[in-house]
């Protein structure tokens, strides 16, 4: 049985992580989503023996799947999940807000197999909430949305004119074939 349950504003006890998510915010207001089997998702994954901490692998994890660069990132809570990915043992998977600095251009993810190249869209915070609620709702999904925007504004991650325009940069595609999605193309 899957099982997650989010604490923000807080640390596990044991200060352990198996994996790292943000938010991606823009300088704009927009989150960047990334698109997984056709569904919205944030931006993360394993923590590597090689990782310094939480914002390398963040870094890391981001330039591997969207091929993007962030220049700040803060903890806003971790997930406690108990599921497929983690074949049902309980991991921490800690939660962050970042803000991308540069988006390149579209590249597969070296971690998948057959050319995966994840979708991704910029969109308003609204659309962000409701797209992450609806495909992901692991924990409380929209209330981790809320506060990463509420950290953002209040750390100065957002320089420029808020922008209410949502933009597909990218279809997720398999060896080069569009993976259905409820993105709008």
């Amino acid at each position: 049985m899957e099982s997650y349950v989010l604490h923000l504003n807080e640390r596990p006890q044991n200060d352990e992580f198996r994996r790292v998510h943000a938010i991606l915010v823009m300088p704009d207001g927009r989150v960047l989503l990334r698109y997984k089997n056709g569904d919205p998702r944030i931006t993360g994954g394993r923590i590597d023996a090689g990782d310094l901490d939480l914002a390398a692998t963040l870094r890391r994890e981001v330039r591997e799947e969207i091929n993007c660069e962030i220049d700040r990132c803060d903890y806003l809570g971790y997930l406690e999940a108990a599921c497929e990915a983690t074949k049902g043992e309980h991991e921490n998977w800690a939660r962050m807000v970042a803000r991308v600095s540069k988006i390149g251009a579209p590249q597969p993810d070296p971690d998948r197999e057959n050319n995966w190249i994840y979708g991704r869209e910029l969109v308003t915070p609204e659309v962000a909430r409701e797209k992450l609620t609806n495909s992901a709702p692991v924990g409380n999904t929209a209330e981790l949305v809320d506060l990463a925007l509420t950290v953002a504004q209040e750390k100065g991650y957002f320089t420029e004119e808020i922008s209410q325009q949502n933009e597909m940069l990218n279809p997720e595609t398999v060896d080069g074939e569009a993976v259905k999605n409820d993105a709008n193309f």
